[in-house]
Order: C-alpha cells, then sequence, then structure tokens
C-alpha cells in the first residue's frame, strides 16, 4: 500500500520534471530563435542602409542638372556685368543728382517660401487644369514712389525680378513658353504682348503706359506671380 502511493507520488514529480523540463527547453529555444531573428533583422537593416546610401549617391550624381556652371564661370560673367551696372548708376545718379544709387546685383529667395511658391503654383494650376512647363522671370523696376508690403521704400527705383509659371502656347507654329496667371474666376491670364509683357524692345524716346502703377488692383486672388525678394544692393554692402 505504500509501496503503491510512493510509487504513484514519484511518478507525478517525474512526470512535472519532465514537463517542467520540456517547457524550460522550449523557452530556451524561443529565446535563442528570437535572438537569431533579432541578428538577421540587424544584418539586413545594416545592408539596406548601405544599399540606401550607394542609390542616394548615385542618384545624386545622375540628376545633376545641364545647366550647372562651374565657379570660375560664375566670376566671370558676374564681373562682366560690372560696366553695365555703372552705366545704369551713371543714368539714375545722373537723374537724382544725389550719387547715392547703386544697383541691384543679386536677388535672394528663402528656399523655404520657393517650394511654398512651386506647391502653390501647382495646386492652383491643377485646379485650373493647366499643365505648368517651367517658370519664367522677368526683369523690372521698382518706380521712384514704390513702397513694399512691409512699408518699406529702400527698393525704389531698383532693378529687381518676378517669376510666373509658364505654359505652351503656339505662335505662328512656334511653341512658346508663355508666363501665365490666374484671374479671379481661376481662369488663365497671359503674359504675353497682348497684356503689356512684349519681349520686343521698345525705341529709345517712347514712353509705354504705366498708369496702372501703384493703382489697387483686385485680380489678384489666385495670382500665381511671385515678387518682394531679397535684393542686393541695397539690402547690403552699401
Amino acid at each position: 500500500m505504500y509501496s503503491s502511493k510512493w510509487y504513484a507520488l514519484f511518478l507525478t514529480l517525474t512526470t512535472s520534471l519532465f514537463f517542467l523540463h520540456s517547457c524550460q527547453q522550449d523557452s530556451t529555444i524561443e529565446v535563442l530563435e528570437e535572438e537569431e531573428y533579432i541578428r538577421k533583422i540587424e544584418t539586413l537593416e545594416t545592408k539596406i542602409k548601405d544599399l540606401e546610401g550607394k542609390l542616394g549617391q548615385e542618384k545624386s550624381h545622375q540628376r545633376r542638372p545641364k545647366n550647372i556652371i562651374s565657379f570660375a564661370q560664375a566670376q566671370r560673367i558676374y564681373k562682366a556685368y560690372d560696366d553695365r551696372a555703372d552705366l545704369i548708376s551713371e543714368v539714375v545718379n545722373s537723374n537724382s543728382n544725389d550719387g547715392s544709387f547703386k544697383p541691384t546685383r543679386s536677388m535672394f529667395y528663402e528656399i523655404s517660401e520657393l517650394r511654398s511658391y512651386l506647391s502653390y503654383v501647382d495646386e492652383l494650376s491643377q485646379r485650373a487644369g493647366v499643365t505648368t512647363t517651367g517658370l519664367r522671370f522677368y526683369f523690372a523696376l521698382y518706380p521712384n514712389t514704390y513702397v513694399s508690403s512691409t512699408g518699406s521704400d529702400i527698393n525704389a527705383r531698383h532693378q529687381t525680378i518676378f517669376i510666373a509659371p509658364t505654359l505652351e502656347k503656339k505662335y505662328h507654329n512656334r511653341i512658346l513658353q508663355i508666363g501665365y496667371t490666374l484671374n479671379n474666376e481661376g481662369k488663365v491670364k497671359l503674359l504675353d504682348k497682348n497684356n503689356g509683357f512684349s519681349h520686343l524692345r521698345r525705341s529709345r524716346g517712347k514712353t509705354d503706359d504705366v498708369s496702372f502703377l501703384g493703382k489697387i488692383n483686385n485680380d489678384d486672388k489666385f495670382s500665381l506671380i511671385a515678387n518682394e525678394l531679397g535684393a542686393t544692393p541695397p539690402e547690403y554692402g552699401q
């Protein structure tokens, strides 16, 4: 009787130990497998980062724009403008008699603002059903009475540029990239000769109608034309 009890207890303990050992083995295997998986994942992540780096370098070389010029070339063409800038200074200063005018030599557009502008152009152009082909930069001149949106008149009489997106337009069997904006109805309005944006040089001495300057224009709800960039001079270096 006692022998049977002890035998039953022995079997119970043995079975319990067997199951406990089995559980420990299973747990150990799971831990080892998990560690192995983690090592494999870390190895793969390292390889992916390495490949992304190599791919990024290749893309960087492939994406180099065709119109990139060297530092030396930039110096040459910048200096070549000196005589033209001096001529502008002479003409303007001869009219003002104070000798303080210095022509603008560069413009600054904050990159975040540029990205925002491009996104704005894309969004409004898509709504209008227009395919934007690029950007056109227009040379312009602020009048003597010019005051910026911030209330400053420091750029009065100075050269400037404004930017407008372009679309393809066919003129006399030629495909041209014409600047455009949108009116208050969201319809395309071209910056072409019919609207006072002729690229042909006017005759010297001819006075254009600039009576619109300084007047409030309410046709700007969806305007795509960017201006009021940072200019130098007169921003600094005077």
